[in-house]
């Protein structure tokens, strides 16, 4: 699902770094803590310890899960180029495995039981420009999830993969849609990025970003403004964007927020 490749160039928090953006957040979005929860006044300050400390293992855990998934969509685009290299010297099998099970297509999923495709798919990439903005896109969005307290590695793992697969859903459902074209395929991070990037513009709507590192808007603004273009384009058969892919994505962040987030203070 191609996506975000604007994203390459456009996401930026307008601060002098992410760092100083993240400590902007967390301080003027700490989380209140209930006395009551530790059962008494006198262990108020250990339980304080015990919250920042738990509050930092997820933080540290949820950025090392981020790093691995960057790494791991890298690893398969070059893995995926490569394969393609050797089909073009003649050794076309390595890449037409590749293309029937890291691609999704209604024929593979329906026909040849290729269920695994759905997530699989989220991983390959179709050239330099779609990977990096997925990559650098999910970097920023993650990067707010990871620091947000409540949101635990194993959390942040089921937010992208429902994500994923609530875009691939949606890409599937609108083909079918249209008849079932067999000919069509999907793949790219774009639906778990867009659910990814939902939640951060909920949990941290002022977050402010720039457009091409000049223009700046609050985060809000910017994920509202790729839902109404999804949603304009979506049934655009010429476009070569996966726009039900993305909005798939970004419903189940809306859901997610609203059934499990919601109740987080800060």
């Amino acid at each position: 699902m191609s996506l975000f490749q604007l994203l390459a160039r456009t996401l930026r928090p307008t601060s002098s770094s992410a760092t100083s953006t993240f400590r902007a957040i967390r301080s003027t979005h700490s989380p209140r803590l209930d006395p009551n929860f530790f059962g008494s006044s006198q262990r108020v300050g250990l339980g304080r310890r015990m919250y920042r400390t738990y509050h930092d293992f997820n933080k540290t855990n949820n950025m090392r899960l981020i790093y691995g998934i960057c790494g791991l969509n890298i690893g398969i685009f070059l893995y995926g180029n490569y394969t393609e290299v050797q089909a073009r010297q003649g050794h076309p099998g390595p890449f037409i495995s590749y293309i029937q099970n890291m691609t999704l297509s209604l024929n593979g999923f329906i026909r040849e039981h290729r269920y695994w495709t759905a997530v699989t798919s989220l991983f390959a990439h179709s050239n330099f420009l779609h990977i990096a903005g997925n990559v650098i896109s999910f970097y920023y969005m993650g990067s707010l999830l990871a620091r947000t307290p409540g949101i635990s590695p194993l959390a942040l793992a089921g937010i992208l993969l429902g994500s994923g697969l609530s875009g691939s859903l949606g890409w599937m459902f609108l083909n079918l849609q249209r008849g079932g074209s067999e000919h069509r395929r999907a793949l790219g991070f774009s639906g778990a990025v867009m659910g990814v990037g939902t939640i951060a513009a909920f949990l941290y709507p002022k977050t402010r970003v720039a457009i091409y590192g000049i223009i700046p808007m609050p985060l809000w603004l910017l994920m509202a403004g790729y839902a109404f273009y999804d949603g304009y384009y979506v049934n655009d058969q010429n476009s070569r964007i996966a726009h039900a892919g993305h909005l798939g994505g970004g419903a189940f962040g809306v859901a997610y927020y609203l059934l499990r987030l919601r109740g987080l203070r800060f």
